[in-house]
């Protein structure tokens, strides 16, 4: 880091340089930081293309307007990035004053990197005393109204940092609550999903939901919210159910070891590894974004059939409904896929399981149509059950069969993607060719079926499978009128 910085100071030339921001912050609080955030009084592109050049990283424009940019570095340096911004105001001072929390407002010149402390600029005596504290209080009555989303902001980092916002800032967030959507899609989705990555994002979003951000921020909450609570075992009905299902599967997530043993370390790597989706989402904050909103069309589905009530068709007008949240988000083509296909067959496990018996081929199958989102549905089934654990819905004979059924499953599921690939006996060329088919759906349902008998070792050659097949012929032709 010393040598990192010497550099920088090496080339700032005729500019003054501060350290700011969260820089600041985290080496107060003697946190990593991944980031350097720098303040300079002119010439912040110039300043900022010219650390590009010298360290061989990239050069982004994040703000042209505001005059903000990053210098995204390689691996070979001790943080990713390093944000360079213009003052906002003519001095270091007035910048401090524009800044958002207390505990983002400190600054000290970057030639003072050694000795920082011993020369910190804070915008008020309270900076030190909320780090101390562990409180995110706005610098101002105004931070909202000048960017809606430092709302967000506030809450990510409590979530990140493990401190509380003021009661005082809170009255603020609740205030300009229904301005939250005046900010950029993309930046909204960046602090949202940062907010679902931490493992207490549950009484996050709880203190979010009571300064009215959760219904601004998405008209389907705000729909939940309004859903007649009669149709709902939950006393808060469909929204509380929805909060409970999602919280559910935060716990599991953050208790994989207690929940499945066996293969732990294996959804551990599946639901946290980055560079599946795009930056900032993981499949565990996914999981829990589509528990959220896994049951959101169950208001325009429900219908009474004698004393109960039904859903019919629920989780495909969910699956879009979900689809077209993330579409406001701005979020890739990816992710809004695997969270839809989530909500779209959450209903499938439980009835997968509700005869008590799994069977071999039932498993198979279920693996071949779900493939890697298995864990994931799996997860979110148990969490769909685990939110009634407070009601008492469901007996614990019940709630153990479900669990053990998903424990089984998986355990299963990683079994098979862990074994040896199978020889490939058939292929839709081999089928076509003998049986004289032309190409279609049923080609695929053949294959299939041989494939359904190897995982079970009962086809060993492309003989026996092609007499299996013959066996089966009659049915693929009914069922395609062929």
């Amino acid at each position: 880091m010393e040598k990192l910085i010497k550099t920088i100071n090496g080339l700032s030339g005729g500019c003054e340089v501060y350290g700011v921001g969260g820089f600041a912050r985290d080496l107060l609080l003697k946190r990593k930081h991944e980031d350097i955030d720098l303040a300079v009084n002119k010439n912040a592109q110039k300043f900022s293309k010219k650390l590009a050049v010298s360290l061989k990283a990239k050069f982004v424009i994040l703000d042209d307007k505001n005059k903000i940019y990053r210098i995204m570095l390689s691996k070979d340096y001790p943080v990713k990035n390093i944000d360079v911004s213009l003052f906002d105001g003519k001095t270091i001072n007035e910048d401090l004053k524009n800044r958002d929390f207390t505990i983002n407002a400190a600054a000290f010149k970057l030639k003072d990197f050694a000795s920082y402390k011993k020369n910190l600029l804070t915008v008020n005596n309270k900076v030190l005393k909320d780090l101390k504290t562990k409180t995110i209080r706005a610098v101002s009555d105004n931070i909202f109204k000048s960017d809606p989303l430092r709302m967000l902001r506030a809450f990510r980092f409590s979530a990140e940092l493990k401190f509380a916002l003021s009661k005082d800032t809170l009255s603020l967030i609740k205030k300009y609550s229904s301005s939250v959507l005046n900010s950029a899609p993309e930046r909204i989705k960046n602090e949202f999903f940062r907010i679902l990555s931490a493992g207490n994002s549950r009484e996050i979003l709880e203190v979010m939901d009571k300064c009215l951000l959760l219904p601004a921020l998405f008209d389907a909450i705000s729909h939940m919210k309004k859903a007649s609570k009669k149709h709902y075992y939950h006393p808060g009905g469909l929204f509380e159910h929805s909060f409970e299902t999602m919280s559910a599967a935060e716990n599991i997530l953050n208790n994989l070891r207690k929940y499945f043993p066996e293969n732990a370390a294996e959804l551990k790597e599946h639901f946290f590894k980055t560079g599946e989706y795009s930056e900032n989402i993981t499949r565990a904050n996914l999981l829990k974004f589509a528990a959220l909103f896994h049951d959101s069309a169950k208001p325009e589905t429900a219908k009474k059939e004698g004393a109960k009530m039904r859903f019919f068709g629920h989780e495909d007008l969910g699956a879009k409904k979900i689809s077209d949240v993330m579409k406001s988000l701005k979020m890739g083509k990816k992710e809004i896929s695997a969270a839809s296909f989530l909500v779209s067959k959450h209903m499938r496990p439980s009835t997968l399981t509700k005869n008590n018996i799994v069977t071999k081929k039932a498993s198979l199958k279920f693996f071949r149509d779900i493939e890697d989102n298995t864990p994931d549905l799996l997860i979110l089934s148990m969490a769909d059950w685990h939110s009634y654990k407070k009601l008492k819905i469901h007996s614990k004979k019940e709630l153990k069969f479900q669990e053990d059924s998903v424990r089984k499953l998986l355990k299963e599921f990683y079994e098979l993607k862990n074994k040896k690939p199978l020889s490939k006996i058939i292929d839709g060329h081999i089928v076509m060719k003998k049986f004289a088919l032309k190409p279609g759906p049923w080609i695929g349902d053949l294959v299939n079926l041989v494939l359904e008998k190897q995982y079970e070792g009962k086809l060993a050659d492309t003989a026996a499978a092609l007499k299996f097949l013959d066996s089966k012929l009659t049915q693929i032709k009914k069922k395609y009128k062929l």
